[in-house]
């Protein structure tokens, strides 16, 4: 059975797994499921890839988006079509919880709730 904790790896003081290794995973639960990407644009040194994770049966599960540029990785093509991979991976959970993407720090994505009563928790 995959043991994730085994391919850890350290980025700057963070846990991290390899899109590779999440792969390895969701082929071993799941070998009748698949991923599709599609490229979505594409400019002069810029690439945008969009993954999907789906059941047996064509459900859609998770998705994915990344974008790369040349400037960034010379196999930009490449690097945003397995970023976007891995992206829709962390979505359907394998390693969601070592995927640094994920990690909001101060630029939340979505707004803090604050309750201040029982009433207000029950609107």
């Amino acid at each position: 059975m995959f043991n994730p904790n085994n391919y850890l790896i350290d980025i700057k003081g963070k846990k991290y797994l390899q899109v590779a290794h999440r792969l390895v995973w969701f082929r071993e639960e799941h070998p009748d499921w698949c991923i599709e990407t599609e490229l979505v644009e594409r400019g002069d040194g810029w690439a945008i890839f969009k993954a999907y994770v789906k059941d047996n049966e064509g459900k859609l599960l998770a998705t994915g988006t990344k974008v790369e540029t040349k400037a960034g990785f010379p196999d930009f093509l490449e690097k945003a079509e397995t970023g976007a991979i891995g992206r829709a991976l962390a979505i359907a959970g394998y390693g969601t919880q070592f995927a640094p993407e994920f990690d909001e720090g101060e630029r939340l994505a979505d707004a803090p709730l604050t309750i201040n009563t029982k009433e207000e928790a029950e609107k």
